[in-house]
């Protein structure tokens, strides 16, 4: 599951009534967590925002052979947890130069922010 393509209900930021399916990276989960409910961990897929430094871009030939519509960008900086029962289809795996890509991206983005809890 870690690494895959899915398409999740997620709760609209602006409106919590509303959701949308979209498509997601999975990132994690705490199943090892001795928790009854498991929770997975995700960072969202955007075909419509800009690239960011820590975000990785998925050109339109490879989106479309991942199953999405066009080209779209990880998010690195919008890392969400929410619970499994949400997930709907996987939709594809990521290829191993993105998984790196995308690795090396969050680790960056982590150690910008705990930098700053530095006093």
């Amino acid at each position: 599951m870690v690494g895959e393509i899915w398409t999740y209900v997620a709760t609209k930021p602006n409106n919590s009534e509303e959701t949308k399916v979209r498509p997601v990276l999975i990132i994690g989960d705490d199943s090892n967590n001795q928790l009854q409910y498991v929770d997975i961990h995700y960072v969202i897929i955007s075909s419509s925002a800009e690239c960011g430094i820590y975000d990785v871009l998925l050109e339109q030939s490879l989106a479309k052979k991942l199953g999405l519509s066009r080209k779209s960008i990880i998010k690195t900086t919008k890392i969400y947890t929410g619970p499994k029962s949400k997930l709907g289809v996987k939709i594809a795996e990521l290829p191993a130069s993105k998984k790196e890509e995308f690795i090396k991206k969050y680790q960056a983005y982590q150690d910008n922010l705990i930098s700053k809890l530095y006093l």
